[in-house]
Parts: C-alpha cells; structure tokens; sequence
C-alpha cells in the first residue's frame, strides 16, 4: 500500500490522467460486459418464448390432430352409412349380424384402429368389429358417455378414455347416427393411444427440453416417465410445479408460458390447450 501510495504521490499529472482513464474504461468494459450478458440472457428467453416454443408447440399441436384426422372421417362415414341406418332402424336384427362384421373388419384394417364400434340408444346393443360384445348400461358411469354425448348434439367428439374389454387407454371418435326417427346412436374407431404417445415423447425443445400431455384436470397422461403416466400424477406435484403454476398453464389458452425452479436453474414451461381432445400439450 505505501508503494503505491508512493507512486501516485511521485506520478506526473500526466500519468496520473493515464492511470484515471484506463481505470475509467475498464470500469466501462466491465458494465457493458455485465449489461450484455444480461440483455444477450434476457433476449434469448424473449426469442424463447415469444418465437420459439409457439412454433414448436404449435407443430406438436398440428401433429396430434393431423394423426386424427383420416380417422374421424372414417368414423363420420360409418355413422352415414344408410345400409347401416335401415339395419339400425329394425334394432340390428341378428341376420344382419355378419354383414356387420365383414364391414367393421374391413374398415379396422384400412384404418388401422383398434377397435370400429356401434352403440344404439333405442335397443342399447353395442357392436364392435368382432360382433354384438354387451348390452349398455347407460345409467351407469361405465356407459353414461352414450346419452351425454346425444344429449351434447355434435356431430362428433374425441373421447380419451379406457376400454373395458382390454383394459387400455384408446382415443374413441365418437360419431352422431341419426338412423330414423327415435333411432339415436354413435358409431367410430376406437384408436391405440400408443402411437401418438410415442411420437410426443420423440419431441424435443431445445437441448434439453421435452414434450408431454395433461388432460383437462391436471392428470398427466403421455410423459417420457411412463411411471407417471398412470392417471393418479397430476401436473402440480410434478418437481418444481405448484398448484398456482398448473392453473395457470391449464387455463384453457391457446398458448400459455411461465418459468419455475429446477434442480438445474430456471425452466421456461409452455401449454396449449386442444379443445378437440381436451387435453394440453406441455
């Protein structure tokens, strides 16, 4: 310290103005250099998320109902069939039985579902391609879907939900038939949700991002950790997620962002909201 204080004393004017500046601008540099970090970091969330992951959950989006969409046709198109409509109108007597079941099979291999159904309202048969499977009980919450989705009046709905024969998650189009008077019914292509599980865990955002599904009450549906993909984990336990958080990302937009802390910093997390399918892609 008396060294220096030495030198300044003994220093010309000159170099004392030296000294000064070069302090000055090193201060400078150092300012800038902390104020670029800081606006290059601020910049590149911005890119992030008012760019980036609208694009890349828009495309996700536009995937899951492109892989639909042949399929609801194909359901429509069922539900149409005026052969089917006058089989319908006699409450699908068994001699039509086999017709039914070279058609279904038919349209199961060209459409590659899983299962083609047809539920009446009036005689409260249901078919699949294999030929009459049950009687409805459409009181109970197993059947009840059959007189809501009537009760709704759409022409067609996407329904995620278990089947009972197989005991697995499928994606059911349900398609209006409007046989006759009085003759009320839904046919459509019950689909494997594996497939597409499979493709939205294939996604990535980024270097380390990736790509998951949540039904309408928070349940995670499709997740990269198959463990938490069995209806009972909910968005808001997830690490780092917070019942705030999850109502904010499922609020039904068509695109919704925020951040939260992870164990390896903060993590930017965007929703969009498919009304077709009433889940979120997250």
């Amino acid at each position: 310290i008396d060294v220096v204080s030495h030198f300044f004393r003994s220093a010309s004017i000159k170099t004392k103005l030296m000294l000064s500046m070069a302090a000055c601008l090193a201060l400078f540099l150092a300012i800038s250099a902390t104020l670029s970090v800081s606006l290059t970091a601020k910049g590149l969330r911005a890119r992030a998320v008012n760019q980036e992951l609208p694009t890349v959950v828009g495309e996700i989006r536009n995937d899951i109902l492109h892989q639909i969409a042949k399929p609801v046709s194909a359901s429509l198109g069922l539900a149409n069939n005026t052969f089917l409509h006058g089989w319908e109108a006699l409450d699908l007597p068994d001699e039509g039985m086999p017709a039914w079941t070279a058609y279904a099979q038919q349209l199961k291999k060209f459409s590659g579902a899983t299962m083609v159904f047809w539920a009446s309202d009036s005689s409260g048969k249901f078919l699949t391609e294999k030929g009459f499977d049950r009687v409805l009980e459409k009181t109970t919450s197993r059947d009840d879907w059959l007189p809501k989705f009537l009760a709704s009046g759409k022409a067609y709905e996407l329904n995620l939900d278990n089947d009972v024969s197989t005991n697995k998650m499928m994606l059911f189009i349900n398609a209006r038939v409007e046989a006759a008077p009085g003759k009320l019914g839904a046919a459509g292509l019950g689909l494997s949700v594996d497939n597409m599980a499979q493709s939205v865990r294939n996604y990535r955002v980024g270097k380390s991002g990736y790509v998951y599904l949540v039904r309408a009450d928070g349940s995670v549906l499709v997740h990269q950790n198959a463990a938490l993909a069995d209806g009972k984990h909910f968005m808001k336990d997830l690490p780092g997620f917070s019942e705030a958080l999850s109502a904010k990302l499922l609020g039904g937009a068509k695109f919704a962002h925020d951040a939260y802390d992870a164990a390896g910093g903060k993590r930017l997390v965007a929703s969009s909201f498919v009304p077709e399918l009433n889940l979120y892609v997250v």
